[in-house]
Formats: structure tokens, C-alpha cells, sequence
């Protein structure tokens, strides 16, 4: 086949869906719905990439120019064939075949597409139409075949009778056609039809009836043409997307020890021989390395994971790295532009902020460390609080390597505690300590003997 374009359609309203987003820019597995069908047209080759959709929808135009489509308007929604030909301009240039997609179809596979174009390149044909077989072919339109098995015409569900309801092969929407042959035929079509619509699969009839040759490829699995209409169908593709996804990381060496209950973004790379239990959310671009536990309940977002890292329940991780061997949680909390060093240990209910904390260094138990350097093999005791900001800027804390902090520890920032250093329990530090001293701002223990405290009234708490 020559030279392949794309059109993919995107012009539908989200009144099912009821939001004021873009149906296509609803999210799926850490991406927008509109994403899947420009990567899998991408993936084939095609090129230029278009998505038509309507003029009320500005905010598509930004999300598709950072995947390589180019947005064409559609001002008035007159049907699928009125939205193709808007291209007719933009592709005044092209000379070759133009793949037809529904922006509302995240599941297609790229495999699909390619088999679809090989088939039609080998029939020479000058259209062709996918589809797919249902149980239930609801409002999809009937694929209409004559008694040799050639596809005769496409009938929509609503202008469909008796017999024609009855069959359960329907159109999937793909199509692929001649790029000239396709803009001079839609300029013919008429809406003749109950919705007075121009419809797309019209072109089905002006194909016959000038004998050009014609073809209609099914589809191995219905699952792949699957649209999002409403919330209820996003949640239905939703799942099938998290099977695919599961699927893939298992097939490369990756432990999920419940697939129906860990949830990866399309985007995730997973090293061989991690294990992920079951309850675990691991979003957007997160990267994990081989070797790898990662316990129930853990949220990683944007992460980077080194090998043999262990990750215990209920700990949130976003934006930021771990590196190798080291152990955080349960229950930690690392927020953005953090970096945990290798066999480093972020222990029970602590939160970290903009903070690196270096190889070996120990912070276990309730403790905030924000906008701080935490030196190698550094012991933070429970209770220890960084006092990063003033109520107008942010400060910072340094605690260089061998440091030894004990509990319920204060650091008013900005200050820096030397190496080797050893801060007494209880101390609020506001100025640096030198390398090697021992810090700590305790008063007195007062001891008061024979103390009779006053007694209540009754009835009183």
C-alpha cells in the first residue's frame, strides 16, 4: 500500500458522560481516551494524523498537539461523513489510502490495524470496513452481505427492519479508502435517513455501484471496538485496559498476585521478578526495578523505583526516587522531589518533602522531614521535625553523614548539624552544630516532692 493517513474522529459531546471535559480526554489507565487510537495509528505508520472535533471543544487542540495529530473542526455535527470530509483541505496534498478511527475506541490494537491494511493491500481494494461479531449488536450498524459472502451494504440500527436487526455482524466504525476516491464520494452522499445525517458507511453503496472492489474484514475480538459513551462504559473498557496492561508485565516476569486488584497506568515499566500485591495503584510514568516488593495498599505516582526495593502496606510515593535495597513504610508518605538512598530506611507514619536522604540514613518512626539534606548512614529519631517554613519562605535543614538525631527533635531552619554530630532528645535546634558536638536545649528536670494535686469538685471532669 502507498502512503497511509489518519483520520480519527472525535467530534461526539459528552451529554452521556454528564461533564463539561471532552469525552476523549477522559482519562484511561493514566491517559486520555484519545490517546490510544493516535498511538496505534502512529504505530502503523500513518501519517499525517488528524482528529476532527467540534468547535466547542478548543481544549482537545492543546492535548493531541503533544501526540503528533493536528486538530480539524467539524462546526455543525451533520454526521460521520460530514466530519471526514472536513479533511478534504488539510489533505489536499496526500496521495495514498486514509485510515478512519473513533476517538471514543481506546481499546484498538496497533496488531489489529496492521493485519486490517495488509488485507486490504493485498486485495487491492479501494475501501474496506472492519468489523466485528456480537451477541448483542444493539445500535451498531448491520453489516448486510450478498449470497457470496461480499459485503453488500451497511445498514444503521435505526433504519434497519426485521431481518437486518437480526444479524450480528455490525460495522466498527474503521475504515480505509482511497483518498481521492473517498473525498470525490463524499461530497455525493445525502442524508437519506431518519437522523438526516450524512453517514459514513454510505460510501459502502457508491462503491458497488461503481464497481470498485470492496472488502469487509471481521475482527478476531469485539472487545477491541468497545466505545465510551458513558461512565459505565469507560468503567467497562477501564477493565479491560487493566487486564491487557496486567497481562503484559506478567508475560515479562512480573509477580501480580491479584491482576483483578493491582491497578498500572499504561505507561508503567516494571522490571522482572517484582512482586506487587494486591490493592496497589502504580500511576503515570512511575518506572520500577527488578526485584522489587511492593505491599498492599501502595500508591507510586511519577516514581522512580530502584532494584530490590522493598516497599511496605500503605505507603504513598510521588514524584520521586528510591534507589536500590532501600525499605520504606508502612504508612510512609514521600511527596514530590524527594530522593531516598540506596538501603536507605523511611519507616511508620513519616512524611518526606523535597528531601534526600542518603545511603544507609534512617528516619522509622513519626517523623516530617521537609526541604532537607539528610547525610549517609544519619539516624533520625522518632518524633523529629525539620521547621522548614517561616510563614512566608522555606528554609533548609542539613544534617551531613554519621549525624545522630535524637527523639522528638526540632530543626528551625535554616540550620546545619555537622558530621559525626549527636543532638540530644527533646532539643529545639536553631543554630548550625559542629562537626562532632553534642547539642541539646533541655531545661532542668524539676522534681516537686510530696505534690497534692488539688482536688475536683464533684461532678466535674
Amino acid at each position: 500500500m502507498r502512503k497511509l493517513a489518519a483520520i480519527i474522529l472525535a467530534a461526539g459531546k459528552s451529554t452521556r458522560m454528564k461533564s463539561r471535559i471532552s469525552k476523549v480526554l477522559h482519562p484511561l489507565a493514566g491517559r486520555s481516551l484519545i490517546s490510544y487510537p493516535i498511538e496505534a495509528a502512529r504505530t502503523i505508520g500513518a501519517r499525517p494524523l488528524f482528529v476532527v472535533t467540534g468547535p466547542d471543544h478548543g481544549e482537545l487542540k492543546l492535548a493531541v498537539k503533544g501526540m503528533g495529530a493536528q486538530i480539524v473542526y467539524q462546526k455543525e455535527a451533520l454526521g460521520t461523513a460530514h466530519a471526514v470530509l472536513q479533511a478534504k483541505r488539510v489533505l489536499s496534498k496526500f496521495s495514498g489510502h486514509v485510515l478512519i478511527l473513533c476517538g471514543d475506541a481506546p481499546l484498538i490494537r496497533a496488531e489489529t490495524l496492521k493485519t486490517f491494511i495488509e488485507e486490504m493491500a493485498q486485495e487491492d481494494a479501494t475501501c474496506a470496513v472492519l468489523t466485528m461479531e456480537l451477541k448483542d449488536p444493539a445500535s451498531y450498524g448491520r453489516i448486510i452481505r450478498d449470497l457470496d459472502g461480499r459485503l453488500a451494504r451497511i445498514v444503521e440500527a435505526c433504519d434497519a427492519n426485521g431481518n437486518e436487526l437480526s444479524v450480528r455482524e455490525v460495522n466498527t466504525g474503521i475504515f480505509c479508502v482511497e483518498k481521492k476516491w473517498l473525498m470525490t464520494t463524499l461530497k455525493r452522499i445525502k442524508p437519506k435517513n431518519r437522523k438526516q445525517e450524512y453517514y459514513l458507511t454510505d460510501i459502502v453503496h457508491y462503491a458497488i455501484c461503481e464497481g470498485k472492489k470492496i472488502i469487509a474484514v471481521k475482527a478476531r475480538d469485539a472487545n477491541e471496538f468497545l466505545g465510551v459513551n458513558t461512565r459505565s462504559d469507560l468503567a467497562e473498557v477501564a477493565a479491560i485496559m487493566r487486564e491487557r496492561i496486567n497481562m503484559r508485565h506478567m508475560l515479562s516476569g512480573v509477580g501480580i498476585l491479584n491482576p483483578r486488584e493491582s491497578y498500572i497506568d499504561a505507561d508503567v515499566i516494571i522490571g522482572a521478578d517484582t512482586t506487587i500485591w494486591p490493592n496497589t495503584f502504580i500511576l503515570g510514568k512511575t518506572v520500577v526495578g527488578g526485584g522489587c516488593t511492593i505491599e498492599n495498599g501502595v500508591v507510586l505516582k511519577d516514581a522512580k523505583v530502584a532494584d530490590k526495593v522493598h516497599l511496605k502496606s500503605y505507603s504513598v510515593i510521588e514524584g520521586s526516587a528510591i534507589d536500590e535495597k532501600a525499605v520504606v513504610g508502612p504508612f510512609s508518605r514521600i511527596r514530590p522531589e524527594s530522593l531516598i538512598g540506596p538501603n536507605a530506611r523511611v519507616g511508620n507514619f513519616v512524611e518526606i518533602k523535597k528531601t534526600e536522604l542518603n545511603e544507609g540514613a534512617k528516619a522509622n518512626h513519626l517523623t516530617y522531614l521537609g526541604d532537607a539534606y539528610i547525610g549517609a548512614r544519619v539516624n533520625v529519631g522518632c518524633g523529629t521535625i525539620t521547621c522548614n517554613y517561616d510563614g512566608a519562605k522555606k528554609h533548609r535543614t542539613i544534617i551531613e553523614e554519621g549525624a545522630f538525631i535524637g527523639s522528638d527533635t526540632q530543626f528551625v531552619a535554616p540550620v546545619k548539624i555537622g558530621k559525626g554530630a549527636t543532638i540530644g532528645a527533646g532539643s529545639t535546634i536553631t543554630l548550625d552544630v559542629p562537626p562532632k558536638a553534642l547539642a541539646l536545649t533541655r531545661t532542668p528536670q524539676v522534681i516537686v516532692k510530696n505534690w497534692k494535686p488539688k482536688r475536683r469538685a464533684k461532678g466535674r471532669d
